[in-house]
């Protein structure tokens, strides 16, 4: 095999776009471009969410964020942060993360309590400490937003019903709430055509 002799420049040149390459994390859209044709669908509902000003920033990119967490794809999660970053507070943020450690736990203990046949369940007390759901910084619809999102995501009907009524008593309307569903829904289609076409 010839041996091709390469500038200095050049050599630096290729390392640096290797090095670019590896730790470029893409962004939500950047990814949704690599879809192909059959997701067009998904495509475009994020486009539009993320475009109706139906929820401010940082409702709809926190939203974006813990949905994606709660998929537990890491490369969305990623491309998740990375837009949170650019349009939301940092300490919503943290917050953000509060609410998916709550719901991890939550979402799957009152699930059971749910779907148990035995009622009792119900009845007792949890004794699962959630001190974070009166500790967070944002305010209480944002935060209940959040933990809707996971809920859906993580098909628990009592925590779905739950947050709902306080979002609901907190006047939120209703088609904010919807946003959230419809969030929830695009980003676990957006994390599972990753799964598939990687």
């Amino acid at each position: 095999m010839p041996y091709k002799q390469m500038s200095c420049a050049h050599v630096i040149g290729l390392l640096a776009e290797i090095l670019y390459k590896k730790n470029y994390i893409m962004n939500i859209q950047d990814t949704l471009s690599t879809f192909p044709e059959y997701a067009k669908d998904i495509k475009l509902n994020y486009s539009k969410i993320v475009n109706e000003n139906i929820l401010n920033q940082q409702q709809l990119y926190g939203t974006i964020l813990v949905s994606s967490l709660a998929t537990k794809m890491e490369d969305l999660t990623k491309a998740a942060l990375n837009e949170a970053k650019e349009n939301i507070d940092p300490l919503y943020i943290d917050d953000i993360f509060g609410a998916y450690s709550l719901m991890s736990m939550n979402a799957i203990y009152y699930r059971f309590t749910h779907l148990a046949k035995d009622n009792s369940y119900s009845t007792m007390p949890a004794n699962l400490r959630m001190q974070y759901m009166n500790k967070h910084k944002i305010s209480k619809p944002d935060f209940e937003m959040l933990c809707l999102a996971v809920a859906i995501i993580m098909g628990c009907g009592k925590c779905i019903n739950a947050h709902e009524e306080v979002l609901k008593e907190s006047n939120i309307p209703t088609q904010s709430i919807q946003a959230v569903a419809r969030i929830a829904s695009i980003m676990n289609a957006v994390a599972n055509i990753m799964r598939v076409v990687k």
